[in-house]
């Protein structure tokens, strides 16, 4: 899944969870995300493209947008907001391997990694956007609702 749709949930997650539990539960939607149906630009054994190097900076910057949306609305909550949305997307850092493959020497890197792209529900097809887009909508929603304040 691309990273904006990580960061809108984690970011919902952070406006309206308590601070010991906003931060796991970021983590743990970013599984939970990845096993819904979703669109990438290049599939297993994720050989970057022209297309990569585009989509990655764009992806970056609208999920930075989002955020801030989230954060904007519970300036109270800025910071936890920011963090969970980071929680969100970190599970993706394992992405490094595909410019330096040689950390898939490491028995810890290689469990994670295999594990990790043996849940993606990627797909080549256009259709795979549109849930992308739903949990980017769901997630502006949840983030942009008022808390009744018992959650903080």
């Amino acid at each position: 899944m691309l990273v904006s749709p990580h960061a809108a949930v984690g970011a919902a997650l952070g406006a309206h969870l308590p601070a010991p539990a906003a931060l796991p539960a970021a983590i743990a939607s970013h599984y939970l995300l990845d096993l819904i149906p979703h669109w990438q630009e290049t599939l297993y054994p994720y050989t970057p493209t022209r297309k990569t190097y585009l989509r990655v900076p764009l992806d970056l910057a609208l999920a930075g947008l989002l955020i801030g949306v989230v954060a904007r609305r519970h300036p109270e909550q800025r910071r936890r907001i920011w963090a969970s949305a980071l929680a969100a997307t970190l599970p993706d850092l394992d992405a490094v391997v595909v410019l330096k493959p040689s950390l898939l020497e490491q028995p810890l890197l290689r469990c994670y990694w295999d594990w990790h792209c043996q849940i993606q529900q990627e797909t080549a097809r256009l259709h795979g956007v549109a849930t992308q887009l739903l949990a980017i909508g769901l997630g502006l929603r949840v983030g942009r609702a008022r808390s009744s304040g018992s959650m903080r």
